[in-house]
């Protein structure tokens, strides 16, 4: 699991999913990474992969320079964009296995951004589900429900749909209120779209943008997220 450093957003577009996996697909091809699912969310992703090629902090290393590079160049900013290193948890068995790859994948449900699994559009349960563009190397899961073609993916749904409280590498906070809405309040505070043209603002713009937030109702994770703020700044603007 990756997130954004002080839980900012590391995607505010379309374009910028699309680049992330193309940097993950990149390091995929080269490293010989067996992708078996993802989620990108707003501020943070998840990812579930195994390599016998060199070590998965290495692999990763490389699709976050490279992303953090494009980012960077993209909306104007410098310096880090994800917090520290990433966490991860080692995968000891099949059983195992799937219940990560639920988790992952019921993360968007969970944090209320969309009411069913396949209408998230960032993650790998669409692969599984024969509707994605074969991002996922999904043989190797399928194969865990049947060995018949006509029963995987019945079987598979029913698995990553059935509720499940296991917590695995996260963060440990839910979303309860959407980044349009926020995205929104933030617009109309200051004319800010992004995380890059909202740090571009002068230090008294940025104050009287975060006071409004707040006053808004906004919680403080979330304003430090959608905006860059330090929380400690945010913490203290009322």
């Amino acid at each position: 699991m990756l997130r954004g450093i002080n839980r900012q957003n590391i995607f505010e577009e379309r374009e910028d999913y699309e680049r992330f996996k193309e940097c993950l697909s990149g390091v995929k091809k080269k490293c010989g990474i067996k992708l078996f699912g993802y989620c990108l969310l707003s501020n943070h992703i998840h990812i579930l992969t195994g390599t016998d090629r060199e070590p998965i902090g290495t692999s990763l290393k490389r699709i976050c320079v490279s992303y953090v590079f494009w980012y960077n160049r993209k909306y104007n900013r410098q310096g880090p964009l994800f917090q520290d290193r990433f966490k991860s948890e080692p995968v000891e068995d099949d059983i195992y296995l799937l219940s990560a790859l639920r988790y992952i994948h019921q993360n968007p449900v969970k944090a209320g951004i969309c009411s069913r699994l396949r209408d998230y559009q960032w993650s790998s349960y669409i692969d599984y589900m024969d509707g994605g563009d074969g991002f996922t190397d999904t043989g190797d899961v399928l194969n865990m429900f049947s060995l018949k073609n006509s029963d995987q993916i019945r079987l598979f749904e029913k698995f990553m749909n059935e509720e499940n409280d296991a917590v695995f590498a996260d963060i440990g906070e839910r979303v309860y209120t959407s980044d349009e809405v926020i995205r929104e309040k933030i617009i109309k505070v200051c004319g800010a779209r992004s995380v890059g043209e909202f740090q571009l603002l002068s230090h008294d713009e940025r104050l009287k943008a975060v006071r409004a937030l707040r006053d808004e109702g906004i919680s403080i994770r979330q304003i430090v997220r959608m905006t860059g703020e330090p929380f400690g700044i945010v913490r203290k603007s009322n």
